[in-house]
């Protein structure tokens, strides 16, 4: 079973790609008008969201009685000025909202929410984001009863169908940013629009809704697990996470560009992560807006999605292409272990010196996964930590190239077990062995869970042992399998 975990761990970092979906998101997009006043004419959804995600137990109609509550409040957001900072006015949006919830004992009841209401408000926040939870007795992203008749909804009313949409994946993907939603509700209502007007409806709904719900299933696992590390891990371990995925995004970015991309990022997933839908929108408006501004300095990837109008710019930016590696043989590597003043910057610049490492890494070995490149990172750490109290640190330190290289090869060796086990039992007994693991690891997982899990992972294996690049088919093809492996072993 140990070898299951680390295919998990190395998926879960992967940028989500979905080609398929971005094709849904331009055709969008270009029937979507692009508003100066985005906020101001989404922020009923805006506050819906909220809302859902909070109270995943309350019906459509009560969800909407809320927001009606709350809409005198949220309106106070439309005013707010483009230097104004937003976090005073989704604060008290929030505030409200929570003491809305406690003052109705029978709500708070309901969403087993009364502890949290007998505490004080900085600490109630977070009492509530704990009894968020994705759970499979909420329906999938909304299903369509019967074609005809939403297609005569959408016709006397198109607000409507769009809002249970809303509704229905905020409760379903309670870590699920805000403007995402928001983007692929305006996918789902063009499909809608799209498909109503088809003779073969069915067919219509078929092609262009798989896309979308398989989008917000995988992006939504990945936001959860942003928000893991945000919870399980302090602030430097989440900008790092963020500096790799980032400089292997954007190699060509000098590191000054980085480093603060990297903060900027990591705050956005704290506002986001906290459920402060708001703040979330209007904080990815504006960094996306600064990424474009930066365009040519950053990547040249993103020129087409920076043309494009709120709120598909960032889906499309997340999920644009990597740069192109920019030749760096003028600056080695080995700077970082043969220079004889590293331990003096290690010991004065140690914060700038450490991020400086991970940058150059990453920017060079796009290819190695994120897990990967952090396993480095922390060797690369305690190698200083341990070499600087020597007398002769150069000669210690030295060897960091030799052990970089073995955490490579370790990661490499991974894989290769994998497949040599499979060759070596065939299918069946591969099959076996891996289902003797889980069961030892996890004896009460159900029959069911343990057999379907199994059934993707040697899948996986069978599959990617053929490919031509094993590694990036495992850390590519393995994110179909990840969120049963997180949920069957207790990566909550």
């Amino acid at each position: 079973m140990k070898n299951l975990r680390p295919i998990c761990f190395l998926v879960f970092f992967s940028y989500v790609q979905c080609q398929t979906l971005q094709r849904s998101l331009l055709a969008a997009a270009l029937n979507h008008t692009n508003s100066q006043n985005y906020l101001q004419e989404n922020l009923r959804d805006i506050t819906s969201i909220m809302v859902a995600q909070f109270l995943q137990k309350s019906t459509y109609q009560e969800v909407q009685t809320i927001v009606e509550e709350l809409v005198d409040r949220a309106e106070k957001c439309k005013v707010l000025k483009p230097q104004e900072s937003p976090s005073e006015c989704s604060h008290q949006l929030m505030t409200t909202f929570l003491e809305h919830v406690c003052n109705n004992q029978g709500m708070a009841d309901k969403q087993e929410f009364s502890d949290c209401c007998n505490i004080n408000n900085k600490a109630r926040l977070k009492c509530f984001l704990l009894y968020k939870k994705d759970d499979t007795e909420y329906s999938d992203v909304f299903q369509i009863p019967n074609l005809e008749q939403i297609c005569e909804v959408d016709k006397e009313n198109q607000a409507s169908v769009k809002e249970r949409y809303i509704y229905e994946t905020s409760r379903k993907h309670p870590f699920l940013y805000g403007p995402t939603i928001l983007t692929t509700s305006a996918c789902y209502e063009t499909a809608i629009r799209s498909c109503c007007q088809e003779e073969n409806k069915t067919e219509c709904f078929q092609i262009k809704l798989e896309p979308i719900r398989k989008y917000v299933r995988e992006i939504s696992l990945r936001h959860r697990h942003l928000c893991e590390i945000g919870i399980k891990f302090n602030h430097k371990v989440s900008k790092a996470v963020e500096l790799v995925l980032l400089t292997k995004k954007q190699p060509k970015a000098n590191f000054s560009e980085i480093v603060k991309l990297a903060g900027d990022v990591k705050n956005l997933h704290q506002t986001c992560c906290e459920g402060d839908v708001v703040a979330c929108v209007l904080g990815r408006s504006q960094l996306m807006n600064d990424t474009c501004s930066k365009q040519s300095a950053l990547s040249s990837k993103i020129t087409p999605c920076c043309a494009l109008s709120v709120p598909f710019r960032g889906e499309c930016i997340i999920n644009s292409e990597n740069d192109d590696k920019p030749d760096l043989s003028s600056l080695p590597l080995s700077r970082f272990t043969e220079d004889r003043f590293v331990c003096k910057q290690f010991i004065d610049k140690q914060d700038d010196l450490l991020p400086e490492f991970l940058y150059e890494y990453s920017r060079r070995h796009s290819e190695l996964a994120l897990s990967v490149i952090l396993r480095v990172y922390t060797v690369y750490q305690n190698l200083l930590g341990k070499c600087c109290k020597l007398e002769n640190p150069l000669e210690c330190y030295s060897h960091g190239k030799e052990m970089f290289q073995r955490v490579v090869g370790e990661s490499h060796e991974r894989i290769k077990n994998h497949c040599d086990l499979r060759e070596k039992l065939g299918d069946a007994n591969f099959h076996d062995r891996l289902l003797s693991n889980l069961v030892k690891q996890k004896p009460r997982a159900t029959e069911m869970q343990v057999q379907s899990i199994i059934a993707d992972f040697a899948h996986l294996v069978e599959t990617c042992c053929q490919a031509e690049e094993s590694e990036t088919c495992f850390r590519g093809e393995g994110s179909k399998l990840i969120e049963k492996c997180q949920s069957l072993l207790g990566h909550k």
